[in-house]
């Protein structure tokens, strides 16, 4: 607030020696009015498209065999592979007239695969952002041409 006085003498008509002075007060308020001359909003848009997508499925089956063999060996073998079968030795001590390794049975694991070609469908999504102005309090909404 700003206070400004003025005095000013002024001497009165009459033979007194008296003087007046007058005084003036000046008060100054200062305020804030707020006054709207546009807007500016943005919205989000949500695409979503649904692209196919192929896909290679894999699948095993496993096949197991036990074969009987009850058959004296000497030693004893490891498991080995013959061709997509790995065969398993099973070995059991058979008391007889004297001790003998015997080759009870072997196991055998075959594995085969299969593949197929599915296709299969994807939700993709996508967002824009939408800038829109207005000018003034009731004007139109329009889109923003200063943003791509």
């Amino acid at each position: 607030m700003r206070e400004v006085e003025n005095s000013g003498a002024m001497p009165t008509p009459d033979s007194s020696s008296e003087v007046r002075v007058a005084a003036v007060r000046e008060n100054i308020a200062v305020g804030i009015e707020t006054v709207e001359t546009g807007a500016v909003r943005v919205r989000k848009v949500v695409h979503e498209e649904e692209h196919p997508v192929s896909l290679q499925l894999r699948s095993q089956k496993v096949e197991i065999q036990r074969i009987p063999i009850n058959r004296p060996v000497e030693e004893k073998e490891e498991p080995r592979q013959e061709g997509d079968t790995l065969v398993i030795p099973v070995y059991e001590y058979v008391p007889v007239v004297r001790m003998q390794l015997t080759l009870k049975e072997e196991v055998r694991v075959k594995t085969t695969e299969a593949r197929d070609d599915v296709t299969s469908r994807v939700l993709t999504s996508s967002e824009e952002l939408v800038v829109e102005r207005r000018d003034g309090p009731n004007g139109p909404w329009t889109k923003d041409p200063t943003v791509d």
